[in-house]
Formats: C-alpha cells, structure tokens, sequence
C-alpha cells in the first residue's frame, strides 16, 4: 500500500481502498435490491445485503468533503417519487436515503466542532440518535442509524489524524466506543424492522459485525497488489461512479420487477 498523503488525482489509472469498499457495498446492496425487487421470498439476499449500509455511511464520516452536490437531492427527490408512483400513494413511503447522505454531510463540520471534542458530548449524541431510530426511519431511509455509522467513520478519520498511542488516546477510545455502538444499535433495528428467522439473523449479524469490524482497520491507500485489467477498471468505476451505479440498480430491477409482474417485498421481509 501507499501512504494517503502520496494518493495521484483520481484521473491516473490507480486503484485505492476506497474503490475496493464502495464496490463491495454495492455488490453486497445488489443482493438487498434483488430480494427488494425479484425475489422477494429469498429474505437470505436482504439479510446479506444489510453490511452494505455501514460501508456507505462510515465513507461519508470518513471524508473529509463537505460539498453536498445538487445531484444528490435531484436523485433523492427522483427515487423518491418513483417509491411514490409504484406504492400509489404516501403511505410507508420515507424520502430516500439520499437525503440522509446529503443531511449528514452538511452537519458533520457542526458535530466535529462542536461534539467530538468531548467524550461526554459524543455520547450524549450517539445515545439520542440510537434513541431516535424507529422514529427517524419513517422519515428517510435508514434514519438516525445512518448518522451513527457515519460518526464512526469520522471518529476512525480523527483518530488516524491524532495517531498517538491506540491504546490510551481519547480519539482511539471514542473511535472504538462508537463503532461497537453503533454496530450493535445498526443490527438491533435491522432485527426490529425486518422477520428474520435464525440462520438469516446470523447472516446478517455475523455480515454487518465482520465488514464493521474490518471497516476500523481501514486506511485510504492505493492498492498495490496489481488487478487485472477489467476487475481494475470495475473497481474505480464502482469507487468513482458508486452513487450512479446504486441508482442505476434500484431503476433497472424495478422495472423489471413491475415488467415480470412482481409484487416487491416490503420492509418486515413479507410481500406486499
């Protein structure tokens, strides 16, 4: 691997870790989007997919861009309007989830200002949002959980900032609280919202532990294994396009659901 510091503009043919996790968050969405839409009696698929959201989250805490493009809301509003024509109507409909990613950008200078100076204050915070889950997530998609996640990856960025002793500073210590928290708060209300029997709650516990657990291990490096050349070429388009290619995926499978004549599942993993 090569230091952050020495990373080329993303126009040089390179492939860093950040391509390699946004292409496994959208690998492992791809599964959700196939239960969602296809095969809405295969809830094992939706139980694999939920390690994706911790992996998107953490990388908008992790960043440190605060720009929220217009694209964003355009796509939130668009998506969301699509939930709205296929549901018939606003009931359980909640903005998408890319209002969530464009919130959680715009407050994340606030909160690191102003919160995670204090272990007190990052608590205190951490603890209303976990509060705030079942009520947020009527609203817009994964809620208060997403800020959660993403507040670990800004804690996992202000920790390597900090370097220091992993053991004693209080940037690796809240670092470390925060990502158990919020991973165990994450399954908790996965559990709450959807019927999962035994084998796909261990799926989706023992998936969203393990991507959570590697996700703190994360550094922003240039891959140095070399890839051949169409995985490389894949991997920066999913690290570069992730957001296009998550969208592409819910308009692509929803049409072919309503073109198969598919009722898609809804939120507790029953068909509609």
């Amino acid at each position: 691997m090569t230091s952050a510091a020495l990373l080329p503009p993303p126009s040089i043919r390179t492939v860093t870790t950040v391509d390699l996790w946004k292409a496994a968050a959208l690998l492992l969405i791809l599964c959700d989007h196939l239960w969602f839409y296809i095969w809405p009696d295969q809830l094992w698929l939706t139980a694999l997919g939920r390690a994706a959201l911790p992996i998107f989250f953490f990388l908008i805490g992790f960043a440190r861009t605060r720009h929220v493009p217009w694209f964003w809301w355009a796509a939130g509003a668009a998506l969301t309007s699509l939930d709205l024509w296929r549901h018939g109507g606003f009931e359980n409909i909640c903005l998408n989830i890319m209002f969530n990613f464009a919130m959680i950008r715009l407050a994340l200078p606030l909160v690191e200002t102003h919160l995670m100076r204090a272990w007190w204050r990052i608590a205190l915070f951490a603890v209303v949002l976990a509060a705030l889950m079942p009520l947020a997530g009527q609203v817009v998609e994964y809620g208060t959980e997403g800020w959660l996640l993403a507040l670990v990856g800004l804690a996992h960025r202000r920790a390597l900032d900090a370097g220091g002793d992993r053991q004693r500073h209080p940037a690796w210590l809240i670092r470390r609280a925060l990502g158990a928290f919020a991973t165990l708060a994450y399954i908790g209300m996965e559990l709450y919202d959807y019927e999962f029997g035994v084998s796909d709650t261990w799926i989706m516990a023992g998936g969203v532990i393990l991507v959570s657990g590697l996700l703190l291990r994360f550094r922003r490096e240039i891959v140095s294994i070399p890839l051949p050349g169409l995985l490389s070429a894949l991997a920066r388009l999913c690290g570069r396009r992730s957001l296009e290619i998550y969208i592409a995926q819910i308009v692509v499978l929803m049409g072919l659901g309503l073109w198969l004549g598919i009722d898609a599942a809804d939120e507790d993993g029953d068909e509609e």
